[in-house]
């Protein structure tokens, strides 16, 4: 299961996403995204907070989305290795 929730933050936009970054909840967060971010801000944000696991599916949307500029926030070791992998990887 995957929440994805979205706060409107002055110019920026933030997706809290929480639970399950597998399968076809790929699919539901990058629909939300491609729906949102283009007629939303400039700046946009994805809370990782609350993710408890990633396939090679969604580490592949999350580095997709990194690239188009979007920042990703972690805090847990699991999100954490990720983004600084994406971001080592981009660098």
């Amino acid at each position: 299961m995957l929440r994805i929730t979205i706060h409107e933050e002055g110019p920026a936009t933030r997706f809290l996403v929480e639970g399950k970054l597998v399968g076809p909840w790929v699919a539901e967060l990058r629909k939300c995204w491609e729906e949102t971010v283009p007629i939303r801000s400039q700046q946009t944000v994805v809370d990782l907070a609350g993710v408890t696991s990633v396939d090679s599916h969604g580490k592949d949307l999350l580095a997709e989305m990194h690239r188009r500029g979007m920042q990703l926030v972690a805090t847990g070791l699991m999100t954490q290795a990720i983004v600084e992998d994406i971001q080592r990887t981009r660098g």
